[in-house]
This record gives C-alpha cells, sequence and structure tokens, in this order.
C-alpha cells in the first residue's frame, strides 16, 4: 500500500497509487482516469506543510520529473519552469544566467508550484510573498483544459494561491532581476527595545526578521541588504565550527554559515533533552539564544543568505496578523506562554510581507505581520498552538496555508474576505471534487 508522510510526520495518508508523471499529458491522463474512477488527485512537491493539505486516499502526484527549464526571457529578466522544480536548483539556475530571486523564505527545498501555492514568503516590508513573482502559470483543470494563465486572465488572482484546489500547475513564469549580493547584519537586543525599534528596523532595511527564543528576554534582529560588496571571508569562530564538522563527515561553508552543522547536530539533541525533561527548557533556550544571538556580518550570493539550512524537525503554526499590531501580538504571546506554564523549545519568528492583490494571500489589501510560533513536539504544543490561535484570530489574523491551524470554514471566511468568492471559482472549476480532500473541505466547507 502506498504511503505519504509529509515533512513533520504529523500527517500521513494511503493514496490508491503515487505517481510521477513526466509530461503535462500525462497529468491530464491521470486527471481523466480519476474522473472515470470518482477518485481525488492532489499534488505533492516537496511534502515540507505542516498540514494535511497534500493528503488524499485518491491519486498522489508528485512533480518530480517536471524540472526542466522551458525558457528565459533575458529582457525582461523572466524565466518559466516545470512546477516540480525545487527551489535550490531554481537558485543555482538563475544564478548561472545572471539573475536572483528578489526574495525568498528560508528553505529551499519546496518545489516552486508549492512555494507559491500556499503563500510562502520571506520577509521584507517592501516585499511581496513568492506568489507576487508569478507573471505566469499553467494550470491544467478538472475538465483536463489546460489554461495558460497571465494578469490579463481573469483567473490570475486566483491561481497564484491556489491550495492546490483548482487544478495541477505544470508551469510557472517568474520575474527575477539581475543577480545580486546581500549583507546580513544579525544583531542581538533586549525584547523591549527590539519591539520599541521594529518599525525602525523595517522601514530601514530591505528585509528584515526577528527571532525570539522563549523564556529569554533577547531577540535577535536580522537584517539583509543589497550590496557590491565582496564576499566575506568566515571569522575564525565559524572556521573552527567547519573544521568540527568535517570531524562528522561533513563539509559547511561560510555562504550557508555554521548553522548548518547546529542544526544537524546539537539542536535535535536539545529538543530531545527539553522534550524529556520539560522544566530544563527555560535553561536550553539560554544556551541556544546564546547561539544565535552572537553579533554577525557576512556577505554572500542572495538565495545563501536568505535560506538557511533544513531546521531540526518541529511543529509550526503562522498567522498573518496586521503590522501594526505585531509588536503587541509578541508581547501578548509571552504572556500565554507565562499565564499557561507552558515550555517552548523553539524559536518565535516574525517576519514581514507587503499588502497584495492576490484573492487567498494572507497579506491581501494589508501588510502583513507574518507570526511564526514554532516548537519541538511535547506536552505545550497543543495549548501553546490554541493560546496562539486565537489571539491572532482576536486580531483579525489569517493563517498560513502550508502550516498548522484549526480554524473552520466560518471562521476563515470573516477573516479572508475573499475565500467565499474564491470558492465560487474553485466550484466552477471542478464542480464533481476532483481535487479536493479532508483540508479543502475544512476551509471551503462541504
Amino acid at each position: 500500500m502506498s504511503e505519504f508522510r509529509n515533512w513533520s510526520g504529523d500527517f500521513t495518508c494511503n493514496p490508491r497509487q503515487i505517481l510521477f508523471p513526466s509530461s503535462e499529458a500525462e497529468v491530464a491522463q491521470v486527471i481523466a482516469k480519476a474522473h472515470d474512477e470518482g477518485a481525488s488527485v492532489k499534488v505533492v512537491g516537496a511534502g515540507h506543510s505542516w498540514s494535511d493539505i497534500a493528503c488524499t486516499s485518491g491519486y498522489l502526484l508528485r512533480l518530480d520529473y517536471l524540472k526542466r527549464v522551458i525558457g528565459v526571457d533575458h529582457d525582461n529578466k523572466q524565466i518559466t519552469v516545470q512546477a516540480g522544480m525545487r527551489l535550490r536548483e531554481l537558485n543555482e539556475i538563475v544564478a548561472g544566467y545572471g539573475l536572483g530571486v528578489p526574495s525568498l523564505g528560508s528553505i529551499s527545498e519546496q518545489s516552486v508550484a508549492g512555494v507559491i501555492s500556499t503563500g510562502t514568503h520571506g520577509s521584507g516590508a517592501t516585499f511581496g510573498n513568492l506568489a507576487t513573482l508569478v507573471v505566469g502559470l499553467r494550470l491544467v483543470v478538472a475538465s483536463g483544459e489546460v489554461l495558460d494563465i497571465d494578469a490579463n486572465h481573469e483567473l490570475f488572482s486566483a491561481a497564484r494561491i491556489s491550495l492546490g484546489s483548482l487544478g495541477v500547475i505544470t508551469r510557472v513564469t517568474l520575474q527575477l532581476e539581475p543577480a545580486f549580493r546581500l549583507e546580513e547584519k544579525v544583531i542581538p537586543l533586549r525584547f523591549d527595545d527590539a519591539l520599541e525599534h521594529m518599525d525602525e528596523f523595517l522601514d530601514n532595511n530591505e528585509h528584515c526578521k526577528f527571532w525570539w527564543v522563549p523564556h529569554t528576554d533577547w531577540i535577535r534582529v536580522c537584517t539583509l541588504n543589497r550590496t557590491k560588496k565582496p564576499p566575506t571571508r568566515a571569522p575564525a569562530r565559524v572556521r573552527q565550527i567547519e573544521g568540527l564538522a568535517r570531524l562528522f563527515g561533513r563539509d559547511i561553508d561560510f555562504a550557508t554559515g555554521a548553522d548548518d552543522f547546529l542544526n544537524e547536530t546539537v539542536y535535535p539533541a536539545l529538543l530531545g533533552l527539553s522534550r524529556a525533561a520539560p522544566p530544563l527548557t527555560t535553561r536550553i533556550n539560554q544556551v541556544i539564544r546564546k547561539a544565535l544571538a552572537v553579533p554577525s556580518h557576512r556577505v554572500a550570493r542572495s538565495d545563501k543568505l536568505f535560506n538557511l539550512t533544513m531546521p531540526p524537525i518541529h511543529r509550526e503554526t503562522e498567522y498573518g496578523i496586521p503590522r501594526e499590531c505585531a509588536q503587541a501580538a509578541v508581547v501578548e504571546l509571552r504572556e500565554i506562554i507565562r499565564r499557561n506554564n507552558l515550555y517552548v523549545n523553539f524559536i518565535v519568528e516574525v517576519r514581514f510581507t507587503a499588502a497584495d492583490d492576490i484573492m487567498i494571500s494572507g497579506a491581501n489589501g494589508r501588510q502583513s505581520c507574518q507570526l511564526g510560533a514554532y516548537i519541538g513536539e511535547c506536552a505545550s504544543r497543543a495549548p501553546y498552538f490554541a493560546g496562539f490561535e486565537q489571539m491572532c484570530l482576536g486580531m483579525g489574523g489569517r493563517p498560513h496555508w502550508g502550516k498548522e491551524f484549526s480554524a473552520d470554514t466560518d471562521t476563515l471566511r470573516k477573516v479572508n474576505p475573499h475565500l467565499s468568492e474564491f470558492d465560487d471559482i474553485r466550484r466552477r472549476l471542478d464542480p464533481d471534487g476532483r481535487f479536493e480532500n479532508a483540508f479543502t473541505r475544512r476551509v471551503f466547507g462541504e
């Protein structure tokens, strides 16, 4: 029997069959076959969502063989790729053409279609989520028809973030820019000082994110700005960690950082210790805070600083709240942890995206603070996520579609002003529910 398990292992399913189409025609054949059998069809990229968005008892498509470059428009700085291409591959390819992706999230393992379909994002007050980079895409819908969708198409606003519910995306055209380097500065600040100057950091830097380690009074502020400076050489401390990593058979470099080694060895061990002895979490977090909040500076190719090494397995929930609620939300989250005697063994991440006009985007019509509550599996997870979600919904928050949330259809319609309109489009394109699953029924209703 086939089995699919998402990255964090909290959602599994047993599809009728897992298929690897190698052409758009084969995708259409699977959809036709599913129609004849009354089965569903879902697509998965890297399986990196913290939700059951890709789960199905029908046919599960993996687009690993659909990862070619279709074309590069040098004049307009655009690239068209098949939807199954992973971001790590895209980053190398566009660099070879002297181009770069304007903004990226922390991870490069996901597929191109996956990151746009779930609203994945980086952090920068003037930069939208990755779906805003889409200038065109191709979609195979339930009828088998292939739609080419661009800014002049009536479905453009809906198709860029579609949760895999409108059809199967087979190719995507992205807007790029000339290749660039970034200068990263890491600044540790006291909790209150970081929040007091949050807007100043956001307005004076192209990209900025904040990491708070619960049970500590420090926030790690990371700024990224374009620069003409040459790439920096690793300081002695990092070179020492690189040498230690080689003893474990690992080669790391300064561009990806010593965090590679720490994420894959030290931090998983600390998560396991905090799970086994929750009261030690406070002391462990102090150690982690010291490792994360060391002032640092480096220059490297853009994607090398946007992206981080895959973190240890953990759980994530994230909501997009109005930017003006950011400081109050972080303070309230600290109070939720204190009031409920929770042991939170992972960072709280505070990022920002520009407003956009994508129908069910978390940043539709407003600048957004993307507030992420993360935790290694432990007894505090359920009450932590419940308190976090209740707080965010009270601020008009919208869940990140690729992460965990429990809000029901009625609640989602209240915070997503275009969800009903999107649902009408979805039902028109897929009247038989070919692309439905438990996730879409929870979001849109039966």
